[in-house]
């Protein structure tokens, strides 16, 4: 049996289609870059007065993008952020690069149960200290 020019052209299309669709899940299995490890970058451990300096910061801006408001956007905005991680935290550079990323990439769905007053959450990319 053979086929027509339409279907010959349709099934070409869907080979086409299935390959894409292969090497997307094929290539996007695996982790991103800078996801692990750290390319190469020097083991330094992260500066808690800069790192929450910049993610409230990142959270205040990201607040008033998503229309966001209550405790937690208004001290992001206007409190002193933290200058010191829990006893027994010491995360590296990198752990506090990765966290910033996620958030600056968060959809505002996200960001809202971030800011969420009774039950928030956070990526698990900031999720690199132990909680008490």
């Amino acid at each position: 049996m053979t086929l027509g020019p339409r279907n010959a052209e349709r099934a070409a299309n869907r080979k086409v289609h299935g390959l894409t669709i292969l090497l997307a899940v094929v290539f996007g299995m695996g982790p991103a870059v800078g996801d692990i490890g750290s390319c190469g970058q020097e083991i330094e451990p992260l500066d808690p007065a800069v790192f929450f300096a910049v993610k409230a910061r990142i959270d205040c801006i990201r607040c008033g993008e998503c229309a966001l408001s209550g405790v937690p956007c208004q001290s992001a905005c206007s409190a002193p952020p933290a200058t010191s991680f829990l006893r027994g935290c010491r995360p590296l550079v990198h752990d506090g690069e990765v966290c910033l990323h996620a958030l600056l990439h968060a959809s505002c769905d996200d960001y809202l149960s971030y800011t969420d007053e009774s039950h928030a959450t956070a990526p698990s990319e900031c999720q690199f200290c132990p909680l008490p």
